[in-house]
């Protein structure tokens, strides 16, 4: 029995061995500028980075790599994914998107931080004014020697009228 698992195992080898050779030169060629890409932090060009860094360019990329992935070797196809990744994400860091988007707050997040900012139960004016003594209105004294006059209203109307 276990001569039998001995003797599957090299055939099942070789299948995954020729699975992951890649089968044309050019697919070699590819592996070596894609590995070469993801490993040596190569930046972005601006014009470049500009080209992808919107949806047009991310589904661009996107698709190439995907189509890398279904017409070439499994291992050029998946280094094909990393490699666009990579170019996706290098190319928002270029034009500064990565930034904008890790770093400055959303709106939502303003507004949280605004309510959270401006809780205050009772201001200090209205405090102020609830230990003032109430102003007494229309109370006219009881002993007084005068009598109010009202000044020329040079054609004006009274603020108290009912004209208005």
């Amino acid at each position: 029995m276990n001569q039998m698992k001995q003797m599957k195992l090299p055939k099942q080898m070789n299948a995954v061995k020729n699975m992951l050779k890649p089968k044309k030169g050019s697919e070699t060629m590819l592996l070596v500028v894609l590995v070469i890409y993801i490993l040596a932090n190569v930046q972005t060009p601006k014009p470049l980075a500009k080209a992808v860094d919107n949806v047009y360019g991310n589904a661009t990329v996107t698709m190439v790599a995907i189509l890398i992935f279904l017409k070439t070797n499994i291992v050029v196809g998946l280094m094909s994914i990393v490699a666009a990744y990579e170019l996706i994400k290098r190319s928002s860091v270029a034009t500064g998107t990565h930034a904008m988007r890790n770093f400055v707050p959303s709106e939502h997040k303003k507004i949280a931080d605004f309510e959270k900012y401006n809780e205050v139960s009772e201001t200090l004016e209205e405090e102020i004014v609830a230990k003032m003594a109430p102003l007494a209105k229309d109370s006219p004294t009881t002993n007084a020697s005068y009598k109010p006059v009202l000044g020329d209203l040079h054609e004006a109307s009274s603020a108290t009228s009912d004209e208005m």
